[in-house]
């Protein structure tokens, strides 16, 4: 009987203008505006006219304007109303590119929560705030995970319903679904690593970048061992430890030697698939891991181990 031992694994804008009309025009055909309203309403359009320099200071003027007119119900007020939310999300644009060139993670973060916000099916920016919240938790720091799950199960409903045409900034579909789901399931590894296998797989079956990446295998032997076969683990002593054998003990125990063996395959692929020169340290890890896994499922014995490792790829991934 194989022995059955517990380890966890560490691991420029084009905007509204009134160009018909002249500055002169616009004040003559408002007889209905105040003095102060008019006055107000001619600086801004100035500045409006102006280049990219005037852009802030017409926006400045444009929010001083709604200030103080805004609640008015005019060609004016809607025009500046538009001016100044196009300049706000330019800016949130603007911000989140710059801070992710940056590479300041949060800083990109909050500013495409903010897009989002506005444009909740926004899948360009839903798929590149994914890979902000992922490269910020590569940095140790996790506390962006939570909301970079939500953010990634967005995107994947909206590739679900088919309402997604353009897959940017991934380069078709498919690869979109598997970067989505290899990030999710990264993000739930340490809290939910049983679905955290399940958003693996899909992740190997929906790109075939994903079906040839090593860490996508070692993520996933590594959530099939710690979530899947932990569990069933846990259930078997529960159940059947200091008992005599039966068939549903046995079935069981079938059943649970199937998950280890889940575990080790997709181990030994992350090992088998790491072989550039910058992964060498990385595969060392992983092998060096997965040896101690085959050993306490081999009576302490890596025999077959290498073998194993050198005809996986050959075989079709165990469900």
């Amino acid at each position: 009987m194989r022995q059955i031992k517990n380890r966890l694994l560490t691991i420029t804008v084009t905007l509204l203008a009134i160009s018909a009309l002249s500055n002169s025009a616009v004040v003559a055909q408002a007889p209905q505006m105040s003095e102060e309203k008019t006055a107000l309403y001619t600086k801004y359009y100035e500045k409006r006219q102006g280049g990219i320099e005037d852009e802030k200071a017409a926006y400045e003027l444009g929010q001083d304007f709604l200030s103080k007119f805004g609640i008015d119900d005019d060609t004016y007020v809607k025009a500046v109303r538009k001016f100044v939310a196009k300049y706000e999300a330019n800016q949130r644009e603007r911000g989140f590119e710059q801070a992710f060139v940056a590479k300041d993670y949060p800083k990109a973060f909050e500013f495409g929560r903010q897009i989002l916000s506005k444009e909740p099916e926004n899948f360009k920016r839903l798929v590149q705030v994914v890979q902000v919240g992922f490269l910020n938790s590569k940095t140790g720091n996790t506390s962006l995970n939570a909301e970079s799950m939500t953010f990634a199960k967005q995107a994947l409903q909206l590739l679900d319903s088919n309402k997604v045409t353009d897959p940017a900034p991934m380069p078709t579909i498919e690869d979109a679904r598997g970067y989505l789901n290899f990030a999710l399931g990264s993000f739930l590894i340490a809290s939910s690593p049983g679905e955290a296998a399940l958003v693996l797989v899909k992740a190997l079956k929906s790109s075939p970048a994903y079906k040839i990446d090593s860490t996508t295998y070692y993520l996933l032997g590594t959530a099939i061992y710690n979530g899947v076969y932990q569990q069933l683990y846990t259930e078997y002593k529960e159940k059947y430890a200091g008992k005599d054998e039966s068939p549903e003990q046995k079935a069981f125990l079938e059943r649970l030697n199937h998950v280890s063996d889940r575990a080790v395959d997709a181990m030994s692929r992350a090992v088998a698939l790491a072989t550039k020169p910058e992964q060498q340290a990385f595969k060392k890890q992983v092998l060096t891991q997965l040896t101690d896994i085959y050993k306490d499922f081999h009576n302490n014995s890596d025999a077959g181990l290498n073998e194993l490792i050198a005809a996986v790829l050959t075989k079709p991934l165990p469900e």
